[in-house]
């Protein structure tokens, strides 16, 4: 599954990405590979690489192995959007966002800013996302989104993605934006974090 989340996140990658993904050699990495696809889950392309040198192989999901992630809460979710009237789902996300929030608060109090981050990933992980932090050259961070489990919601209203950001923010005591989105075809939903706790100190 390791394989096929980094996949889904990136959309597609080089042998060596897998293998550094892994903790794997080469080697080891393409017999993951090469099993994955022969269940039908992966498939190979070659593309020109970036520098002198041969083709390289580049890895991708097939549409088979859009079943290997859970996705059976869709339909339910589209029928409930075509019900409900835009009020009662902006309320309705409203209340879920204060709930995780109560749910979620005890568990970050006492963590520094870069581990609320990660614990606030590790948690949505448990909710069905599948998400990664990600640590950016100037020191910031973000957190990514992959396989959101209200994502066909988001697209048809756009009231969970508020709600979700408004609870980062409130959190993790930051400034969050979402910088890509999978509802416009980004296979991510990126939401960029900026400690202001850090900001503050710098103008003192």
């Amino acid at each position: 599954m390791d394989v096929l989340s980094l996949l889904k996140q990136q959309g597609s990658a080089r042998l060596t990405e897998v293998a550094e993904h892994l903790g794997l050699t080469r080697q080891g990495a393409l017999r993951h590979l090469e099993a994955l696809q022969a269940s039908g889950l992966v498939e190979v392309t070659q593309a020109q690489p970036t520098g002198p040198g041969r083709p390289v192989h580049v890895y991708r999901l097939t549409a088979a192995a859009g079943d290997a992630f859970p996705s059976g809460h869709r339909q339910l979710a589209v029928e409930l959007v075509d019900f409900m009237e835009s009020t009662e789902l902006e309320r309705f996300f409203a209340l879920r966002a204060e709930r995780l929030e109560r749910e979620y608060a005890g568990r970050l109090a006492g963590l520094d800013f870069k581990e609320r981050v990660r614990e606030l990933a590790r948690l949505t992980r448990e909710g069905g996302h599948m998400t990664e932090v990600v640590e950016r050259t100037d020191g910031s961070l973000q957190l990514r989104h992959c396989n959101c489990p209200i994502q066909d919601v988001a697209a048809l209203a756009g009231h969970p993605c508020r709600q979700e950001q408004i609870l980062y923010e409130r959190l993790l005591g930051a400034t969050v934006e979402r910088s890509t989105w999978a509802g416009s075809g980004d296979p991510t939903c990126t939401y960029d974090i900026t400690n202001n706790t850090d900001e503050r100190k710098e103008l003192g």
